[in-house]
């Protein structure tokens, strides 16, 4: 059964009780579950759907996943910063997203590619169960996607961010599952799992597959201490160093490599943060490198101007979108509506046309296409035309 959440967090108390009866709460999301037959239990997720108001000429549109580990800690953040890049205060440089937060049962087990029982650096015991990487990238893959699919206007482009051990599944995924996501959201990763023993052996499927259209966001804390510089870092051998030391030499080996085997790459060094507080910094840098094709730079308000002659800069723009994507992504009804109806107020009439006629092309069943030409024919004097449309769209209105 699913259950609201609430923003101001998961548990709370009769005061919070009190308060809610006469304050207007907050919804992030919905809490769901779903039984996994791969790991033999019932597994918690989160749910954050696009807030912002669906464009009316495509109300079953679709939208990118976003699939985060280590839901505890970043599903509410992730879903912020989607809400505010994907038309927050008209910012519209990412997509609007969904975000599926999993929450961690054994989280040794499920982000751990192989068995290592007895780690350095990590308390005794803690990994006795570790392994059950692969299993775990299976429910996603099998069992949580088409689920979500199913009651998600989900499309197909998904992304995976995880952060230490996460980072780790999101290079599994990367690596041995090749075409799972496209973009892996890679944050300070336990890549000296093994003592580099695991990473040194998969790292070469990079050169072994196309990976073109397929996106990697390197975020490297600095987590050893502050007065060893990266350079003096590079040959060291002190145990303690090797978390840091593995995650440089993974860098190193990808940007080896990327001239000759195509892959979407990006790393970024944070001197000032530490492994647990390069999370935040990591994600919003992120979320602007996988989607930095999306956004598009209107040419106000030499647009508007009678002499434009660009006017098939906005639909081949959403075209390369959809290439990236890897699906057709239209130019969003709403914008070009806007735009042909401001062509429209200037009497430039030949070209709210082109646009007018791009929406009848890509949403030939939206009332509001055929109600936008009845107001372009009605500006014309052309009552005949203008009251077709009209009719035409009212009747598909009240469908």
């Amino acid at each position: 059964m699913r259950t609201l959440i609430l923003t101001i967090g998961l548990s709370v108390s009769s005061t919070f009780f009190l308060v809610a009866q006469t304050k207007k709460l907050l919804i992030l999301g919905f809490r769901d579950s779903i039984y996994s037959k791969i790991l033999g239990e019932k597994r918690e997720i989160l749910v954050h759907l696009p807030d912002t108001p669906a464009d009316e000429f495509a109300p079953d549109q679709k939208y990118p996943v976003i699939y985060v580990l280590d839901a505890g800690s970043y599903f509410q953040t992730i879903a912020a910063i989607s809400e505010s890049k994907g038309g927050g205060s008209g910012n519209f440089s990412s997509p609007k997203v969904i975000v599926v937060g999993i929450v961690n049962t054994d989280r040794m087990r499920d982000l751990s590619p192989t068995h290592w029982p007895n780690p350095p650096l990590v308390p005794a015991g803690m990994a006795a169960s570790s392994g059950g990487g692969e299993k775990f990238l299976g429910f996603i893959e099998k069992e949580l996607i088409p689920h979500i699919d199913s009651i998600c206007p989900a499309a197909p482009h998904r992304t995976i961010i995880g952060h230490s051990l996460g980072g780790l599944a999101a290079i599994n995924a990367l690596l041995n599952h090749k075409g799972l996501f496209q973009n892996h959201v890679v944050l300070d990763p336990t890549t000296w799992w093994e003592k580099e023993s695991w990473i040194n052996s998969v790292k070469s499927k990079l050169t072994l597959a196309d990976y073109s259209n397929t996106s990697v966001f390197l975020a490297i804390a600095h987590s050893v201490d502050k007065s060893l510089s990266i350079e003096a870092l590079k040959t060291d051998t002190n145990l303690r160093t090797l978390p840091m030391r593995s995650e440089l030499n993974f860098d190193q080996y990808i940007k080896s490599i990327i001239g000759a085997h195509p892959l979407i790459y990006q790393s970024k060094y944070y001197p000032d943060y530490d492994h647990g507080g390069v999370a935040l910094p990591g994600i919003i840098d992120a979320m602007g490198f996988i989607y930095n094709f999306y956004g598009i730079s209107f040419p106000f308000p030499g647009f508007f101007a009678p002499d434009y002659s660009e006017d098939g800069k906005l639909a081949a723009h959403y075209e390369m979108v959809g290439k990236r994507l890897g699906y057709k992504v239209a130019p969003p009804g709403e914008l070009i509506n806007a735009v042909a109806h401001e062509l429209m107020g200037s009497k430039q009439f030949d070209r709210a046309k082109k646009y007018l006629d791009l929406n009848l092309k890509n949403y030939p069943n939206s009332y509001k296409s055929y109600e936008a030409m009845g107001d372009y024919y009605k500006n014309l004097g052309k009552k005949e035309l203008s009251e077709g449309f009209y009719k035409k769209a009212g009747g598909m209105k009240g469908r």
